[in-house]
């Protein structure tokens, strides 16, 4: 809500304004005159009261008395209020403004009246001197205030007033003619004082305006976080601004040729951006100089010409060392893994590219591509911080066994790669053996000690390609070879390993193909008991139909089952298709005994094996006696064998018999058969086979089937393909065969036939 202003506000801004609408600080300067002109302020009083003293020595009256006396009170007064009122201009107060316009008009009366007693005291020399007085007083009360028009003119009307009227009071001819030109010189008077009032209010509002542009000008430069140079026509620096320098930072600048402040590598560069401005283009370049401290400081500098005819130039210059040390931050992380510090692929792949283009015939260096051994394991079994951990210390040991030219990059994963600057086979095994010799030492974390190995494949530059995708391959195929030979070797490629490869490939495109086509499906072989040759069982085998619909077995494929992608499919649809058949089977009522399905190490550590197995039985309605589940040795031996143990348990205290195949061929002891559940135990075909020509797998043989009794097991023969090795078999007191001799592995349709056709050889033999 807008306030009212007290009634001595109005009267004060009305008196000591004017019709001209002026800014507020311009209104203050011009109303703060009447505290100005002190020569004039005291050429007024002392002439006005020397008249007045003239007055009183030519005629001694009490009226020209009393107007001596009332001027020269009014002169102290004033002056004390024009001194009092400068001393609060200087502090930034307001000075009492009313009190001295008041003054001035009441010293303005007085002159007035002085002059009437003068006119119209018949002394005309007196009468003279006082209009001659007067006139000055006039002109010195336009000279002091027309930046307050309206106080001028009220001072005028009160000095004049009084002579015109005196002109009309008088007897003389003459004076009423002056009483006629006073009008006159009134309105002269105002016109001039306004007129003057404009001029000069014009004149300060440029002058403010000025002062305000140039302000506002000095404070943009100075707010500006950007240096600024201003160049003569031979391209001397004739100003310069720096944000937050000192006037010798300024001096050490001015005078100084421009191009002598660039560093020499950005001379010609400097040249060209004069060249273009001076042309009218404008021109840019980015350069750097060190700072006091030594530091780098880089700079996005401009050059335009100033369009004022001079020739000078104005060079804008911005600081962007942030922007820099931001730009070269983010490089470098595009060129490094943020975990271990060292570069990455596609840092990896620039260099290998510059050798490749700098390489002749002669070798010149050699990729090695380093996977670290069981990682996921060690990952985990202790958590992804030990693994974290485990990379950088496995990077730390990778740096100390190479040479400061040689490069150490982490590829992703577990996968690291080296490029050594060495063309000889015997210095890549050299820096082999080094780093195996440091990944010997035992990594700890959390108090515990890690065991890190690394397989590494090895290739040689430009002999294992002109690209670097080939050199990379080659690599990767070397890795494959030592991965494949037993981990924790180096292997150097040759082109001999290109068909391990290929046939690697295509064992998991063949997978591929099957499970995107369903043609996985199960076979059965029966399992014969050698005490009543009836079928007591069978065991579930993969077979799958090629792109011609030949049936294949899993040799073809063997590679998927380690693949992390492919495996848990092929058993997930593995076991879903004999639950099928199963299910089939309790439903019609056959009598097919159990089901033994193989489950893979890979099975138990994906986890979730029971519970998937279990829910899937229960779904449909299936007994846990219909099927076994079959384990090599391996899973025994395998990373996590304590989560396999429990599943085992599991599965086996849910009435899921657990037997364990190709017993004998590796390393697990009977000790296992204690600390598994295991039901039965399987000889491998490769002992049967040799039975009745040799002696050794006879014993084997022999031992295994007494082993197994001893400990309360099944004992099953596999590959029993003739009848001499069945009634040697049967002589050992085997339990369980299976093979050729019986049946080979048969689609689910043909089961029933064959246990159609079991029962009846069995009824007549017994009937024989």
């Amino acid at each position: 809500m807008h306030l009212r202003r007290p009634p001595v506000d109005r009267l004060t801004l009305w008196l000591l304004g004017s019709r001209l609408a002026v800014p507020k600080s311009i209104a203050s300067q011009l109303m703060n005159g009447l505290f100005a002109s002190i020569p004039i302020f005291l050429g007024g009083i002392l002439n006005i009261t020397a008249v007045a003293a003239v007055a009183v020595s030519r005629h001694p009256s009490l009226a020209f008395f009393l107007w001596l006396s009332f001027e020269m009170a009014l002169g102290v007064v004033r002056l004390a209020v024009l001194v009092y009122g400068r001393q609060v201009i200087q502090v930034g107060r307001t000075p009492p403004r009313l009190l001295a316009a008041l003054l001035s008009c009441a010293w303005a009366g007085s002159v007035g009246f002085g002059t009437y007693l003068c006119l119209t005291s018949g002394d005309w020399v007196l009468a003279t001197i006082a209009c001659l007085s007067a006139a000055a007083m006039v002109c010195g009360i336009c000279l002091r205030n027309f930046g307050t028009p309206r106080l001028a003119a009220i001072m005028v009307f009160l000095t004049l007033l009084p002579c015109a009227v005196a002109g009309l009071l008088t007897g003389e001819p003459i004076m009423p003619i002056i009483s006629v030109q006073l009008p006159i010189f009134f309105l002269t008077i105002f016109s001039a004082a306004f007129s003057l009032h404009r001029m000069l209010v014009s004149k300060m509002t440029a002058l403010n305006d000025l002062e305000r542009s140039e302000s506002l000008n000095r404070t943009i430069l100075q707010a500006s976080p950007d240096h600024t140079l201003i160049l003569d026509a031979e391209d001397v620096v004739t100003f310069y601004n720096q944000p937050m320098a000192d006037n010798s930072d300024r001096d050490t600048l001015v005078g100084r040729e421009w191009l002598s402040l660039l560093p020499d590598a950005d001379q010609a560069v400097g040249v060209q951006a004069l060249e273009d401005a001076k042309a009218g283009r404008s021109a840019n370049l980015i350069t750097h100089h060190l700072d006091a401290s030594g530091q780098k400081r880089w700079a996005d500098v401009i050059v335009k010409q100033i369009c004022d005819g001079s020739g000078r130039l104005i060079v804008v210059a911005r600081d962007i060392t942030h922007q820099k040390k931001s730009e070269e931050q983010a490089i470098w992380m595009a060129q490094h893994d943020a975990l271990t510090g060292l570069p990455n692929r596609a840092l990896l792949q620039d260099r290998l590219d510059g050798m490749l283009n700098d390489a002749d015939h002669a070798m010149s260096g050699a990729l090695l591509i380093l996977d670290v051994d069981n990682f996921k394991s060690i990952n985990d079994t202790f958590g992804h911080d030990a693994g974290d951990a485990l990379l950088c210390a496995f990077a730390g040991h990778l740096r100390a066994a190479v040479g400061e030219e040689d490069i150490v990059a982490r590829t992703g994963g577990d996968e690291f790669a080296l490029i050594l600057a060495t063309g000889s086979e015997a210095e890549v095994e050299r820096t082999a053996e080094r780093i195996f010799e440091r990944l010997r030492e035992p990594f700890s974390h959390g108090g515990r000690l890690l065991d890190c190995g690394a397989s590494i494949g090895a290739s040689f530059i430009p002999r294992d390609g002109k690209l670097r995708s080939e050199i990379m391959k080659a690599a990767d195929i070397a890795l494959y070879a030592a991965k494949a030979g037993g981990r924790t070797q180096l292997r150097i490629f040759e082109s001999a390993m290109m068909v391990e490869v290929e046939r690697h490939q295509a064992m998991i495109a063949s997978a591929r193909y099957a499970l995107q086509h369903e043609t996985i499906v199960p076979h059965y072989q029966p399992k014969m008991s050698l005490r009543t040759s009836e079928a007591i069982g069978f065991e579930a085998l993969l077979r799958w139909r090629d792109r011609d619909g030949a049936l294949q077995g899993p040799n073809l494929i063997m590679a998927a089952f380690d693949d992390p992608v492919l495996s848990g499919p092929l058993s997930d649809r593995m076991l879903e298709r004999i639950l099928g058949d199963v299910e089939h089977w309790v439903r019609t009522g056959i009598a097919f005994g159990h089901v033994a399905i193989n489950v893979t190490a890979a099975d138990f550590r994906r986890g979730g094996v029971v519970e998937t197995i279990l829910a899937r039985l229960d779904a449909r309605d299936i007994p846990t006696g219909c099927i076994q589940i079959e384990v090599t040795e391996t899973v025994f031996l395998s990373q996590g064998a304590d989560d396999v143990k429990d599943a085992l348990r599991r599965l086996s205290e849910h009435g899921i018999r657990i037997a364990l195949d190709d017993f004998g061929t590796g390393y697990a002891s009977p000790s296992h058969l204690n600390q598994f559940p295991v039901n039965l135990l399987k000889i491998d075909r490769s002992f049967v086979e040799k039975i009745g020509s040799n002696a050794d797998a006879e014993a084997i043989s022999a031992t295994v089937i007494n082993l197994g009794h001893c400990l309360g097991l099944e004992v099953v023969a596999e590959g029993v393909e003739t009848r001499d090795q069945e009634m040697h078999l049967i002589g050992m007191n085997c339990d369980t065969a299976q093979g050729f001799l019986y049946a080979k592995a048969m689609p689910m349709e043909e089961v029933e036939l064959f246990l159609a056709s079991a029962r009846m050889s069995v009824s007549r033999a017994c009937s024989a």
